[in-house]
């Protein structure tokens, strides 16, 4: 049901703002309010490109005013409804960058995505705990939890988190640390945007001036030996980061010969270090089976996205993420068969990315509670939406197999479309995540892509 709006509301706030507000009916608002995923629908109230902190106090006050709620996309890589009775902040505006080298930790904006993060850091013989895509944005990736694959070395990107920025549902502004308010801070860790406005944050970096890694691509029917390997080369390497892969590829005359209308094995994998020390992890690797192709290469950490070779552009997807309590070979052949089902329907991707090392180690942390040996991703496009029965359908066998192989929390970040929080934590941390949102916001202003359930 639509949400009645007195359209003085929105105009008044328009005139206030130094920024832009788009509002349904403008020519900018479909491209506005459009988030990466084209499969979600969303229709805000006001889509807004705020200029800078005083333009966020007069969003939240107004929204307050009128009950509406605000929620924060900087690209929409997490969007989940339609957005009725919210106004949309794209935080674009807030785009500092700064790396301190010395004091190995960097401050960066609401608006940054991960690519300038890694560009910076070229040179600096540092890294950070980064998404491989590098059109995901920096800060709502890190308060999400952040699973990267220099994880199992250094821990979940949140941990990492030192200090956040944000305006609260009342207007005030929070330099927020461990020492300054130590419980909201922990819901940061992992909670998401639902405690303020977040305009910038600062987080640690961890040497690593070496790095070698890539793709090896098998056919199918090695699948099973593929995750044995990754499974044996993490073994040797305890800050090895790894995801097994099984895609079908389509028939496109886009797609390289020997990857067309194929359906396909894969491992990604960084390992910390050059080629020679890589040699035993790589050995493991390759004999899993013959590769029908092989990418591996040392590498920048500015050339982590290259590496990846991740898709960048916004399409229309169906997901589902999971944990999984095992990868033994009972497991994998479930979820092999899972996905060789889904394929039918129009299945073309699940990704399994290997835990271990600095993660689910028993801490006190909002994510502390993680005890999977994998953290599993899955997408069917929607091109048609004609098809969309079709590809939620694909994803049924994953959901089947989560069933009975499900392991204890989950990175919020890899939850899938129509996931609440509840998915991730147990109840003890939803109830106190709750207690934190309403002291922080008590009227609920403050919105989430990821809400408490």
């Amino acid at each position: 049901m639509s949400i009645t709006i007195d359209p003085a509301t929105l105009t008044d706030l328009r005139q206030r703002m130094t920024g832009e507000l788009i509002l349904p009916g403008d020519a900018e608002y479909d491209s506005a309010r459009a988030p990466w995923n084209l499969a979600v629908q969303q229709h805000p109230s006001a889509v807004a490109f705020p200029a800078d902190v005083d333009d966020i106090r007069h969003i939240l006050a107004a929204a307050a005013d009128a009950g509406l709620g605000v929620t924060v996309q900087p690209n929409g890589h997490g969007a989940a409804d339609d957005l009725d009775g919210i106004i949309l902040i794209r935080p674009r505006a807030f785009d500092e960058v700064s790396i301190d080298v010395d004091g190995r930790r960097a401050r960066v904006g609401a608006g940054v995505n991960w690519g300038r993060v890694l560009t910076g850091l070229d040179g600096t013989g540092l890294i950070a705990l980064a998404g491989s895509n590098p059109e995901v944005n920096a800060v709502a990736y890190t308060l999400g939890g952040g699973q990267s694959l220099f994880g199992r070395a250094f821990g979940l990107a949140s941990e990492s988190l030192t200090a956040v920025e944000l305006i609260d549902a009342g207007g005030r502004l929070h330099r927020v640390t461990d020492e300054s308010d130590a419980d909201l801070m922990w819901a940061l860790r992992g909670g998401g945007g639902l405690f303020g406005v977040v305009t910038a944050i600062e987080f640690t970096l961890h040497p690593a001036d070496r790095l070698f890694g890539g793709s090896l691509m098998f056919p199918i029917d090695a699948a099973a030996a593929v995750f044995r390997a990754a499974t044996e080369a993490s073994a040797l390497d305890d800050g090895l980061g790894a995801e097994v892969g099984l895609m079908r590829f389509p028939d496109l005359p886009m797609m390289p010969p020997p990857l067309r209308g194929q359906t396909l094995a894969s491992v990604n994998f960084v390992h910390l270090g050059d080629e020679a020390s890589a040699a035993p992890v790589v050995e493991v690797l390759r004999a899993a089976a013959t590769p029908v192709a092989d990418t591996l290469t040392e590498f920048t950490i500015g050339q982590l996205a290259a590496v990846a070779n991740e898709p960048t552009d916004p399409m229309p997807t169906l997901d589902w993420g999971g944990s999984i309590a095992s990868l033994d070979e009972e497991t994998v052949g479930d979820l092999v068969s899972a996905f060789l089902s889904g394929v039918e329907l129009g299945l073309g991707r699940v990704g399994v990315r290997i835990l271990g090392g600095r993660i689910g180690q028993p801490t006190d942390a909002l994510l502390g509670g993680v005890r999977a040996h994998g953290v599993a991703s899955a997408g069917a496009a929607v091109f048609d939406p004609s098809t969309a029965d079709r590809a939620a359908s694909s994803l049924q066998p994953l959901r089947d197999f989560a069933k009975t192989h499900r392991g204890e929390g989950m990175i919020p970040t890899f939850l899938g479309l129509g996931s609440t929080l509840a998915d991730a934590f147990e109840p003890a941390a939803i109830d106190r995540l709750r207690a934190v949102k309403d002291r922080v916001d008590p009227g609920g202003v403050v919105r989430s892509n990821r809400p408490l359930g």
